[in-house]
């Protein structure tokens, strides 16, 4: 994304574990953008990255709701570090329990319950369970189910996923 609009659309479209997010963007200022995403009540975790270091513009880029501010030059191990607990923290401060009609899911334990009776899933059912609760009322590309599914380098193919969700069913 290079541009303030492209960044304020970006969060909408696809689901992201952390925005990074610098004030300097053209079209829209990435304060403006933070300001959108918060009044959505988006709870993504955000941390602006901007040379601008004064203390009064750290105060305008947190009061409106950035969880980190970092200022260039800056350490690529200082930002690893910084991205790893937002996104830790972002894991774990939403609500842990997630209703849809008889359905419960607790994302913590990964466990799912239908008419409260526990539902013996998959690694991968509970993993497409989860990203279909989670953006309940949205689309969902197969390309985004197979890119929320496929980590450490495996690989999901679209007639799987077909299958996946024909098991949720």
């Amino acid at each position: 994304m290079q541009t303030g609009p492209e960044a304020e659309s970006a969060p909408e479209a696809n689901e992201f574990d952390l925005l990074i997010l610098d004030l300097g963007l053209p079209k829209k200022s990435g304060l403006e953008v933070l300001k959108r995403l918060r009044a959505r009540q988006s709870p993504l975790p955000v941390l602006i990255l901007t040379s601008l270091n004064e203390v009064s513009d750290r105060i305008k880029g947190l009061n409106p709701g950035a969880d980190d501010y970092l200022t260039e030059p800056f350490d690529l191990s200082e930002l690893e570090a910084r991205v790893r607990a937002l996104v830790r923290c972002g894991m774990y401060g939403g609500p842990t329990l997630i209703m849809h009609c008889t359905l419960a899911y607790d994302q913590v334990g990964r466990v799912a319950r239908l008419n409260g009776d526990a539902v013996d899933l998959s690694a991968r059912e509970v993993s497409l369970l989860e990203i279909f609760l989670q953006r309940a009322g949205r689309l969902v590309s197969k390309d985004q189910l197979v890119n929320h599914l496929c980590e450490w380098g495996e690989g999901v193919s679209a007639n799987a996923i077909e299958v996946y969700v024909h098991r949720l069913r």
